[in-house]
């Protein structure tokens, strides 16, 4: 049988490339398309039916491109495609009797992983009945629930993930691996819970560290993989010893097996982070952490359920700036109750690291998870299930988040923003450092540290400011709060223009540096660079800056928010981010 798998791949989506292995393992014969906006609808809708698949699996994890996949969906069948269409993901599964109800391209959802789902779909394509956690459309158009057996146990009998070509940098290849599935918290605006209470067993599972070692190895020397993105939720087990001896077996398996001279990356709890299983996995080649720092308030820690305290986190940073590897974080600034002092808390936090590249948001209310159930519980929740919406309680709060999300929105939210690019310049430093230290000068360590501090203080200073203003604000006085948010729109702008010019210069320099390696020579500085080099696992698009200041409105007819300004007289509720994307979009098309 032949089945196409549809995800982004921006980096290897290892959902996609784990199910076509299982599928192949079974006989049939695969093929991934990747989906990475919707732009690409007509190059899938030409592969798939090319492909003449029986079945088409969407992998439709992120609530924020749901609508691009029904369209894609859609405009399969509007192409005469007549195959089996299935979803999959956290978005599809929490959502599933909404999706097959509102659009009927669709003919089934996958409500657990996917690999023994598919397989089983795929031998019983004309009797889904008998498909355990399938959500299926019956002939008469009801649609019905098969019960789960669960998720698998045993990891270590999945057949490694398909692999076709892989990215590199500086020459390096680079692989994205599982050594765990799931979490082993329940932080209130993840879904990840939800969907694994759906799906049936264990929610958090691990591999054993032989059946590790033999994937690496295998990437190692078939592949030339020398870096690896351990692409985890939590890298670590929740009991420190027994991560360290994991860790420690981890380094030592690799090292007997000759697998030697790799840089991994890892994402972690702060929680998590002990001298001592950092101190292996340096050995082992760390050199970047995604630190789930979240939010640096003891409220906001509590009201996020992250069973996480404030001194946690700030020993995890100091261990990890010991080691001197790339550190990125998000704060989760905002939250239902966060008020004026919780976010007070968080630029006294930013204040005393600038050391570390990170970026802020709102925490999302997704299908299932605890925001959600909570602003359910209050009245509070406002959208669809494409994109659940809330105002924070505290109208002040609320204001500061709204002028914010509208000032920050390309350095925040852009793939080529600002805060995504003072990452990547940290993330090449470091890469450098771990495989060619001998190339490296103090001058451009400085540059790079430099970059990232500017980086990091400009955007507190900006929010210093909202902060200044909104504490004193005259809520009568809507036209003022309007006029600032347009000032400081393009405040944040042209000053992440100025700074991003300053990123690329580091950029080129750091990659001239590579490549005159060996010559005896260190790099002098560079000029700017005209090339951005893109950031792995994200896909770069033109920074056009900020267009006419003078023509864009802060809240425009066209955005259906309904009713009464609040009190600032900004919006009645929080302005969703796709909103935000689609009209400045629109005004580029337009040229305002």
């Amino acid at each position: 049988m032949k089945i196409s798998l549809v995800g982004a791949e921006l980096e290897e989506n290892l959902g996609l490339r784990y199910i076509a292995s299982a599928l192949e393992n079974k006989g049939h014969i695969v093929e991934i398309v990747p989906f990475n906006s919707e732009s690409d609808i007509p190059n899938v809708v030409k592969q798939v039916t090319n492909f003449s698949s029986d079945i088409s699996g969407l992998s439709m994890v992120f609530t924020s491109r749901g609508k691009e996949f029904c369209r894609l969906a859609r405009s399969l069948r509007d192409s005469g495609y007549r195959g089996h269409i299935n979803a999959g993901g956290h978005f599809a599964a929490l959502n599933c009797e909404s999706l097959l109800k509102d659009f009927p391209a669709f003919d089934s959802v996958a409500l657990g992983e996917g690999e023994d789902i598919l397989c089983s779909l795929a031998e019983n394509l004309g009797e889904v009945s008998k498909v355990s956690g399938l959500c299926y459309r019956q002939n008469d158009g009801t649609v019905k629930i098969n019960t789960s057996t669960g998720n698998p146990d045993n990891l270590d009998a999945l057949p490694f993930p398909k692999r076709s070509t892989f990215h590199e940098y500086f020459g390096k290849p680079i692989a994205s691996i599982l050594s765990s599935r799931g979490c082993w918290r329940n932080c209130a605006f993840c879904s990840i819970n939800a969907w694994y209470k759906q799906g049936g067993g264990r929610k958090f599972r691990i591999r054993s560290v032989e059946n590790i070692i033999a994937e690496m190895k295998e990437l190692y020397f078939n592949h030339g993989i020398r870096i690896f993105n351990f692409q985890d939720d939590n890298f670590f087990l929740p009991n420190h010893e027994e991560a360290r001896l994991r860790f420690e077996a981890l380094r030592d398996g690799l090292q007997k097996e000759g697998v030697q001279g790799i840089a991994i990356a890892i994402k972690a709890r702060p929680d998590s982070i002990t001298n001592e299983s950092v101190r292996v996995l340096d050995d082992l080649g760390l050199f970047r952490v995604f630190l789930g720092v979240e939010n640096a308030s003891e409220n906001g820690l509590r009201k996020l359920n992250r069973k996480c305290t404030f001194d946690q986190i700030l020993n995890s940073l100091k261990i990890l700036n010991d080691f001197d590897v790339h550190i990125a974080y998000n704060l989760l600034m905002f939250e239902p109750d966060t008020v004026l002092d919780d976010i007070l808390i968080n630029l006294r936090f930013m204040e005393r690291h600038m050391d570390n590249p990170f970026n802020f948001c709102r925490a999302e209310a997704y299908a299932g998870t605890g925001l959600e159930e909570k602003l359910l519980a209050e009245g509070r929740l406002l959208g669809d299930y494409f994109g659940i919406d809330y105002r924070l309680k505290d109208p002040k709060s609320e204001a500061f988040h709204q002028i914010a999300n509208y000032a920050f929105f390309d350095r925040n939210f852009n793939d080529a923003g600002l805060h995504y690019f003072n990452m990547q310049v940290d993330f090449y430093f470091q890469l450098l450092r771990r495989f060619y230290p001998e190339v490296l000068t103090q001058t451009l360590r400085g540059n790079v540290r430099n970059f990232i501090k500017q980086t990091n203080l400009d955007t507190y200073q900006c929010l210093c400011e909202i902060y200044d203003f909104v504490a004193d604000a005259d809520p009568a006085n809507q036209g003022s709060i309007q006029g600032f948010a347009r000032q400081m729109r393009q405040r944040v702008d042209t000053r992440s223009k100025e700074l991003h010019a300053q990123g690329e210069s580091i950029v080129r320099w750091l990659n001239d540096t590579y490549e005159l390696r060996g010559q005896g020579t260190k790099t002098p500085r560079q000029k700017l660079a005209s090339v951005l080099l893109p950031f792995p696992g994200l896909k770069p698009v033109p920074y056009y800056g900020l267009g006419s200041i003078d023509k864009l409105e802060f809240i425009e007819p066209e955005s259906r928010l309904i009713g009464e300004p609040d009190l600032f007289g900004i919006t009645p509720s929080a302005i969703p981010y796709d909103l935000f994307k689609n009209q400045m979009e629109r005004q580029k098309v337009e040229g305002r």
